[in-house]
């Protein structure tokens, strides 16, 4: 089987966001619920009842998207769901910045955390490689399961 260029793109860009995702989603729910719940809270985007349920929800979809893309499972879709993710975290820490409110961490790792400038950078070169996922893999791409389940 000859790859095309776009197979080696789509497969490296797959690779990396899964690598980030599993890995921020992992952390923060390995950690206390209420830890990421406060953290949502000086964001001041939610209402105060949504708090538990998102710091609940976000780190298994986080996961659950990230194990998708590793395994190319519904790589399209995956990427375009990572690709709303990024553009939500880049929203909530931009508004914060934006607002003046100042995060001491944005809390994307769990305990592990980046300055929120830095945040935006990752989460750009993220959604970059989401988009470019989303528009380059219409074919099944390699080393997925797309292959095996068309």
């Amino acid at each position: 089987m000859r790859m095309r260029p776009s197979d080696l793109v789509v497969t490296a860009a797959r690779l990396v966001i899964a690598g980030i995702l599993l890995y921020a989603g992992f952390m923060k729910a390995a950690g206390p619920s209420a830890e990421f719940a406060a953290l949502l809270e000086t964001y001041k985007l939610f209402p105060s009842s949504f708090l538990s349920p998102l710091s609940l929800v976000v780190p298994y979809v986080e996961m659950w998207v990230g194990l998708f893309l590793l395994t190319g499972f519904y790589t399209r879709l995956s990427a375009l769901a990572a690709a709303l993710l990024f553009a939500g975290f880049i929203f909530a820490v931009g508004s914060a910045l934006l607002r003046g409110i100042d995060l001491a961490s944005c809390g994307c790792f769990g305990a592990e955390s980046l300055a929120p400038r830095y945040t935006i950078v990752l989460d750009l070169f993220c959604l970059g490689l989401a988009l470019t996922t989303v528009k380059l893999a219409k074919l099944p791409p390699p080393f997925s399961l797309d292959r095996a389940f068309p």
